[in-house]
């Protein structure tokens, strides 16, 4: 069954969703354009992460990851073929696009209102919920972030700056059982070495380690987390881009749209969906908001 299907002759959520920018006047995709001109001419700078499965760096040197795919596909669709990924501690990742250090953030940026008031963000291509990589046998039974808050001595580790920090906060963690790592190496470090009996990040992070080297450092996954404080979570994840106001503002919202077109077609095609199942993505993951309604309330 393809992620992108058809149900009923009707296109999927996650189709449906995406196409939704493209309905605007054609006349708003097609004006004119510098920063297209520009990345075509100068090329393009990419912010990544460095993990599983969003962008990662591979041992030949070239760069893989579902969002990493994404932009190569769009932005060579729409001519840009001189990609520099650059990868970055998460916390830095917004304030590079705040200060055009970077052009685009693909790393699942999760859609939030704040965030929103500072970047663009493209449709959402899947949501999720959240995980713990924890040691085999999950010793003190840590299953949600109610569990850490109420367990004596708990200690979560978390991206500083990322969702789960928030997540966790808002469903009662005290900041003292946080324990706030700059990037993934220093999360799983901090479980194997016992300062921290969990590392949060997104199910797909989680399940991606637990799959390439649970066995090797011991470890598994808590299983996903979907309820926060009471309600239904779902994060969703997307392309970022700088924002600016004025003239800058609107040259970069006119770049978002026409990568946005672009990115409906990708999916429209189902080769979004081939692609994004190799870290398994599938069905089940598709968004249930649109960037709008992600940007006007929620996490």
């Amino acid at each position: 069954m393809n992620f992108i299907s058809k149900i009923g002759g009707a296109v999927s959520l996650v189709a449906a969703l995406l196409l939704a920018t493209t309905l605007m006047p054609t006349a708003a995709v097609a004006a004119d354009n510098p920063l297209l001109e520009k990345y075509r001419a100068e090329g393009a700078t990419i912010g990544i992460a460095g993990y599983a499965p969003y962008g990662y760096k591979q041992a030949d040197g070239s760069f893989t990851g579902e969002q990493v795919e994404i932009v190569k596909h769009v932005l060579g669709a729409m001519g840009i073929t001189k990609l520099e990924f650059v990868a970055m501690d998460f916390g830095a990742l917004i304030p590079s696009l705040v200060a055009r250090r970077i052009d685009m953030g693909a790393a699942g940026i999760y859609i939030r209102p704040k965030r929103c008031e500072q970047i663009l963000f493209a449709e959402p291509t899947w949501g999720q919920g959240a995980a713990y990589l924890v040691k085999k046998g999950n010793p003190k039974s840590l299953h949600n972030f109610k569990d850490i808050a109420k367990t004596d001595g708990a200690k979560l580790a978390v991206l500083a700056g990322g969702t789960e920090e928030t997540l966790a906060k808002k469903d009662g963690v005290p900041d003292e059982k946080l324990l706030k790592v700059s990037d993934k190496a220093a999360g799983i470090s901090a479980v194997i070495s016992g300062r921290a009996d969990g590392f949060a990040l997104s199910a797909f992070a989680i399940n991606d380690i637990v799959r390439t080297a649970g066995d090797l450092i011991n470890m598994e996954s808590s299983g996903s987390i979907t309820e926060i404080a009471g309600e239904i979570y779902q994060g969703h994840g997307a392309i970022g881009f700088p924002k600016g106001d004025g003239d800058e503002l609107k040259a970069n919202m006119a770049f978002r749209d026409a990568f946005q077109a672009e990115l409906a077609n990708y999916v429209e095609s189902g080769n979004y969906a081939k692609m994004a199942s190799a870290w398994g993505f599938g069905p089940a993951d598709a968004p249930t908001k649109s960037m709008k309604e992600l940007c006007g309330a929620g996490l």
